[in-house]
């Protein structure tokens, strides 16, 4: 199993048991495979609002969801010393938590993660005669030395 990430979240607030290095939550290295097919959801849902004209607002949707399915633990300890069980919706309840984690799964990489199926597609689509479709151009202005010239009209030649 890989090694998890740790988010230290704030100063130790464990009751009589103070950890040193703080109240940590452990993440996922990588986007695990449920968090990424919810994501992948969320975007295309979001692709139909937006062609529909309405908000685009997947960023939010998908750091829930990263911390949902990416946070799988924490060092949280009960006044008796006993292990507090993970509860994902609490550090959901705190945005100072869940903020720290998400700024860690963007780090981890896993919005890049949840894009790559639909770059890869995007890349790999054929035209519709089989061949590749052409590279296109990076948004934005063109300069004006590219603009196109006018061609002086010519008059056509007198006939004898």
């Amino acid at each position: 199993m890989q090694a998890l990430a740790e988010v230290r979240v704030r100063d130790c607030a464990c009751p009589n048991t103070p950890h040193l290095e703080g109240d940590l939550i452990y993440l996922s290295r990588t986007l695990p495979f449920r968090g990424g097919l919810i994501a992948n959801r969320q975007a295309i849902e979001r692709s139909k609002e937006v062609a529909q004209g309405k908000s685009n607002n997947l960023s939010d949707d998908w750091l829930e969801t990263f911390i949902r399915y990416g946070a799988l633990g924490w060092n949280l300890l009960s006044s008796d010393g006993d292990d507090v069980p993970f509860d994902v919706e609490a550090i959901l309840a705190d945005y100072s938590m869940a903020r720290l984690v998400a700024e860690k799964a963007n780090d981890l990489g896993y919005g890049d993660a949840a894009m790559a199926p639909f770059l890869q597609k995007a890349q790999a689509k054929p035209s519709a005669n089989g061949r590749k479709p052409p590279k296109r151009s990076g948004g934005g202005r063109t300069p004006a030395t590219t603009s196109a010239q006018k061609t002086p009209i010519q008059e056509p030649p007198e006939l004898p």
